[in-house]
């Protein structure tokens, strides 16, 4: 379980050289005195064997001068050597033992070396010079407890109280001591007497919630928790925690709003905030505070992209579509690697028809994850959307290397390529490779009503093609633009009035915003001799933003001109 709060920390500080200032009437030589400095400038530049070398130097000319051991000291203490830097500090602080500073560093140096006998030795004489010294209490009672010896430890923690005054730092080291030494009861009586004598400091309610929690005794951590929040509310890890505890017990309200108030608390970590959030976003109806939970996240933790990651699928989930790709996009601006939300932006930029965009992030994404298939697929996809036909052969040609054991994915690269082919009017490399993509995945009816529709608008194998789309509209007999292929067809046989059904049947209404069905349309109209009727349908097609470049000479003219996209 994760701690509250730091409750009593010690202060283990090594500083940088401390003062180099001289103890002593020794007089040196010139020479000495630069070695010396030469020593000072050599560490302060971060040149540690070569400081070593001039401190030395001087050594073999003073052995008993005290700067010149702590300078070496602090050198090693650098060089994370302990020993060596524990040696020099011992030895300066023993020419001038009434320098605190040396002994303070000793002391201390003997705790990170586990030598606690030693340091707690120079800690007792330390107390004796500065009682009121707080770090030197806690070192001391840190050497005590990884001793085992409670009773000391506890001994050293009075002293301090008589010293200092109470505090409910000491209670709570008291506190830990005794359950260290597993004497729980007396543990938990000095926290509540404390806790009746220091009321409402959360940092005791906190400990008697840790401990209780991780020793199984729920309902009195339950209870504690309820205590802590009220006095301490801005505490994310104990709103974090009743938030959970609540919704466990079946009481979801309050469960959920302070599960709501630990993200937006400082104490829980990224990871357990995104945790509530996932679990917020899986509910069958949007919690109402989301999109406020989850821009708070982004401006919390701007650099990271799970933050971001999270609104995009927020976004995502409530339909706003520019929203979620504007999020997963900063999530990749933070992290570029991670290849899930690269595949959401590709996918949701080629589904609403953002080819622009694709095209710039489907290279993007290739040049982090050369090895995906389907980003290339995307990629060619929206080339050939925007008839860069050529450069889309490529892209496509390249990505299907990568396809392994995914017959229907394979399938989808040879149907683009074969759009490739028809925009470059290589019929016969079109076909080619859209009758590969039908015979790997036969049950793909997209795939076979795209085929259909290119051999009709190509005017190519109308009876291959008639029966493509009729392999489709018999699994999915009331798809639109199944239908409106097979009135296409029928229309390119001549068969107006058969052609004029389908292209009913997919419009659905006059008022219908299919472009190309209503073009459709206007374009059987006219076969069958229905002229105003035809320019009606045209004119609307126009409206609807329709891509046939000799439409506005249908209109002008009022007469039938075969499409041309």
């Amino acid at each position: 379980m994760n701690k509250f709060i730091i409750l009593f920390g010690i202060s283990i500080f090594f500083g940088s050289c401390g003062s180099l200032v001289k103890k002593k009437t020794v007089e040196h030589d010139a020479a000495y005195i630069h070695s010396f400095h030469e020593g000072v400038r050599f560490k302060l530049n971060g040149q540690n064997q070569e400081a070593i070398d001039k401190f030395n130097a001087c050594l073999l000319k003073d052995e008993q001068d005290d700067a010149t051991h702590f300078a070496l000291a602090q050198i090693y203490l650098n060089m994370n050597d302990l020993e060596q830097a524990s040696i020099h500090t011992k030895r300066a602080s023993e020419i001038d033992p009434k320098n605190e500073h040396y002994q303070s560093e000793l002391a201390f140096m003997f705790v990170e070396l586990k030598k606690y006998e030693e340091a707690i030795s120079v800690f007792e004489k330390l107390l004796k010079k500065a009682p009121n010294n707080q770090s030197y209490y806690a070192g001391e009672i840190t050497c005590y407890s990884a001793l085992g010896n409670v009773k000391k430890g506890i001994d050293v923690l009075t002293r301090m109280e008589n010293n200092l005054g109470a505090n409910p730092g000491i209670s709570i080291e008291k506190f830990k001591l005794l359950v260290a030494a597993h004497r729980d009861e007396e543990a938990i009586s000095v926290l509540k007497e404390a806790k009746k004598k220091f009321e409402d400091e959360p940092m005791i309610i906190a400990n008697l919630v840790d401990y209780y929690l991780q020793h199984k005794r729920y309902q009195e951590g339950f209870e504690l928790l309820k205590e802590l929040v009220l006095v301490d509310p801005n505490n994310g890890m104990a709103l974090l925690m009743l938030g959970d505890m609540q919704m466990q017990s079946g009481d979801l309200k309050n469960g959920l709003v302070n599960l709501k108030a630990a993200i937006k608390s400082a104490g829980p970590s990224i990871d357990q905030k995104m945790n509530v959030l996932i679990a917020l976003q899986g509910q069958e109806v949007m919690d109402p505070d989301m999109e406020s939970l989850v821009k708070y996240m982004q401006k919390t933790y701007p650099k990271e992209a799970k933050a971001h990651s999270i609104a995009g699928d927020y976004y995502f989930k409530v339909h706003q579509v520019a929203e979620a790709v504007q999020a997963y996009k900063a999530a990749l601006n933070c992290d570029p690697n991670v290849y899930p939300i690269w595949n959401q932006v590709l996918a949701l930029e080629y589904q609403y028809n953002q080819f622009d965009s694709l095209i710039v992030d489907g290279e993007k994404c290739i040049s982090f994850f050369p090895t995906q298939a389907v980003p290339y697929f995307l990629y060619g996809s929206a080339l050939n959307q925007k008839k860069a036909y050529q450069q889309a052969i490529g892209v496509l040609e390249s990505g299907i290397e990568f396809v392994v054991k995914d017959a229907d994915l394979n399938a989808e690269f040879l149907g683009q390529m074969g759009e490739s082919y028809f925009g470059l009017m290589k019929s016969k490399e079109a076909q080619a490779s859209y009758d590969k993509a039908v015979g790997l995945s036969p049950q793909n009816t997209f795939l076979k009503n795209n085929y259909a529709y290119r051999l009709a608008l190509h005017e190519l194998d109308l009876k291959k093609a008639e029966t493509l789309i009729d392999e489709a509209l018999a699994i999915y007999p009331s798809e639109a633009l199944y239908l409106d292929t097979k009135g296409f067809i029928l229309f390119q046989q001549a068969k107006y009035q058969e052609a004029k059904n389908y292209f009913e049947q997919s419009c659905g209404t006059a008022g219908s915003t299919n472009k190309l069905c209503v073009e459709h349309l206007g374009d059987v109209q006219f076969m069958l001799g229905k002229k105003e009727e035809a320019l009606s349908y045209w004119l609307r097609a126009k409206e609807l933003g329709s891509e046939n470049k000799v439409l506005d000479q249908k209109i002008i003219q009022k007469n039938y001109a075969k499409p041309i996209f």
